[in-house]
């Protein structure tokens, strides 16, 4: 044994074996970031929506219509660079038409500043555009607004927008065809007072389809004045039901013989007199009664909302005879 250790092949092993364990603690961080790069390089895949598309053609002479407002870009590559791309977004889609002519084409989507290192997917990879002359010309906007969302008994007096004319380019075939030009004012809430609001405008051909042009400025505000009428009418009450044994009504006359009403025109027109029926199956004495005002549907408001009757009677009530009892 003792010649072993003394033997020089002996010690060159030992030598060599600590030379491996000193290098191996010494790189052990240099495997483990070497392992992360490794992990990092690995393929990764992501999709990215509502990426907008940039057209290159003579805008200032000709319209171009079809191409879509956003696509979907499919990456793949490097985790790191998939990431970072997906986070930036600092690329760019295009269509390049500045060698086409007017008429129909298909056309690519191209892409730039995308790593060389990701395989890149459009989808669609190409759209239907089609070139025309460009013309432009002013139109009238036309106010809307929805008569159900009034408060019950209102109607518009009215109906506003600003600014009133709007400027339209497109296509000259599309500009032809023109024949609505309507700027809706949309609410959550019943209108019951004077209400303003951003409105988009919505461009339409004779058969209300939606025309593709380009509308400045492309909303309007909108402006409703809303109006509650009213009418002074007669008003006229009577019994309802019977009175007790032994009494009779001799008179019932209100406060007042004149109500004022609110509510839609259509209904007030035909609105001469109010009949309000009062109760005397309970009265047994003069006496007077509250009686609230019910309206019915299209009016909103009535003055006086109580009304004061005096109901005028003769007689008492009959009282039914003790019964005797057995002593």
């Amino acid at each position: 044994m003792d010649n072993f250790i003394d033997s020089p092949w002996f010690m060159r092993v030992v030598a060599f074996l600590l030379a491996i364990l000193l290098y191996t603690s010494v790189n052990f961080d240099d495997f483990e970031l070497k392992k992360k790069v490794d992990e990092s390089a690995q393929g990764s895949t992501e999709t990215i929506t509502d990426v907008p598309i940039q057209a290159y053609y003579d805008n200032e002479n000709l319209f171009v219509s079809g191409i879509p407002k956003a696509v979907q870009v499919e990456i793949v590559g490097p985790k790191s660079i998939v990431q970072s791309t997906k986070q930036n977004q600092d690329f760019e889609l295009f269509i390049d038409l500045t060698d086409l002519s007017i008429g129909e084409h298909v056309v690519p989507i191209k892409h730039k500043n995308l790593s060389d290192k990701l395989d890149v997917t459009i989808h669609p990879e190409e759209v239907e555009i089609a070139i025309e002359e460009k013309v432009s010309n002013h139109f009238i906007v036309d106010p809307e607004f929805n008569d159900n969302m009034l408060a019950e008994g209102y109607q518009v007096e009215d109906l506003s927008v600003d600014p009133r004319r709007v400027k339209i380019t497109g296509s000259k075939e599309a500009v032809n065809k023109i024949v609505y030009v309507k700027a809706t004012l949309d609410v959550k809430e019943k209108v019951d007072k004077e209400t303003t609001g951003t409105a988009k405008i919505r461009v339409l051909d004779n058969e209300l389809n939606k025309l593709d042009v380009k509308v400045e400025p492309e909303t309007v505000q909108v402006s409703i004045a809303v109006k509650n009428p009213s009418k002074k009418i007669k008003l006229n009450v009577f019994p309802k039901g019977t009175p007790p044994k032994g009494v009779t009504v001799t008179s019932i006359e209100p406060e007042t013989d004149e109500l004022t009403i609110y509510g839609k025109e259509s209904i007030l027109s035909d609105m001469e007199e109010l009949m309000v029926p009062i109760d005397v199956s309970a009265v047994t004495k003069d006496t007077t009664i509250k009686v609230p005002i019910e309206l019915g549907e299209g009016l909103n408001f009535v003055s006086p909302q109580l009304v004061k009757v005096k109901v005028s009677v003769e007689g008492s009530p009959e009282t039914k005879p003790e019964e005797k009892t057995d002593e």
